[in-house]
């Protein structure tokens, strides 16, 4: 797998498809998602359409570097603006779920130059509980931090398994669910450092400091912004997609029926592939 040195000793594991001179396409993770959550209907897809797709790894997922104290996700943001300088400078076209929703967010905000189009999926305008309330959105329910915490990984793979498809299943929603992609996306999680396979403590402090002007910072994009949201999600409410889709100026909202917050089905995956290329064909 290629590795890109993108700041000091840091490196981000990644993989390009499609053509190298088409425009440029970063498909951003969520917290302890390596590249691999990026399923290769999407690549594949957008590919196809000649854009040049580069998934990659955050810093302590998959192979990239692992680090043992706490940063901020003004980090991972100059993390993402130095791939795209080592990868030969941008715009590009931005896509982030979870975590990675609120870094293009972030993007599409501080750097409109360096962006082309914009699409947040599985995300939300805050992770700050009080401006949440501020704009009148749900919280995540105790059931799930219930369900999720009940997952304790031990290293094993195969001891772990059955913790991780309960979580999965949980996170998928209504929608069918493919054990096979869950267990494929599950092994990959203990590929590379040991760490892979745990909590991400390092990208859950990260999201602790989203900024609480993210959702005023919003109302400013310019940057076409498509936004796509399970209407199942339960630990980014559908809610908090909706405030984005508020928020920005003729930004466009995408419900994925049923979805959750995770996505084990290719229906699924062939629905959001179909319409971010949509939106990075259509900009205008």
């Amino acid at each position: 797998m290629p590795m890109q040195q993108v700041r000091g000793k840091l490196t981000l594991e990644y993989q390009a498809s499609g053509e190298p001179d088409g425009e440029l396409v970063l498909l951003v993770p969520g917290a302890g998602a390596p590249l691999e959550f990026w399923n290769r209907t999407i690549c594949d897809s957008l590919a196809a359409a000649g854009l040049r797709v580069i998934r990659y790894s955050h810093r302590d997922t998959g192979l990239s570097t692992h680090f043992d104290k706490p940063y901020s996700i003004d980090q991972l943001l100059e993390d993402l603006i130095a791939l795209i300088d080592e990868l030969g400078g941008g715009p590009a076209h931005l896509i982030g779920h979870s975590m990675g929703g609120y870094l293009v967010q972030m993007m599409a905000a501080r750097h409109p130059m360096t962006v082309l189009t914009a699409t947040a999926i599985s995300a939300g305008p805050t992770t700050s509980p009080g401006v949440a309330a501020t704009l009148g959105l749900s919280q995540v329910e105790k059931a799930t931090w219930e369900v999720l915490m009940k997952n304790q990984p031990t290293g094993v793979l195969e001891a772990d398994l059955p913790g991780w498809m309960a979580s999965w299943r949980y996170l998928n929603g209504e929608r069918p669910f493919s054990e096979h992609l869950a267990t494929e996306y599950t092994r990959s999680l203990y590929v590379g450092d040991p760490r892979n396979c745990q909590v991400a403590d390092n990208h859950i402090h990260a999201m602790s400091t989203v900024p609480e002007t993210l959702n005023e910072e919003l109302e400013n994009v310019g940057v076409p912004l498509l936004v796509i949201h399970g209407s199942r999600d339960p630990l980014v409410p559908p809610d908090h997609g909706a405030a984005i889709h508020r928020l920005v100026p003729g930004s466009k909202l995408t419900t994925l029926e049923g979805a959750g917050h995770m996505f084990f089905d290719l229906s699924t995956w062939s629905e959001i592939s179909s319409s971010v290329l949509h939106h990075t064909q259509h900009r205008d």
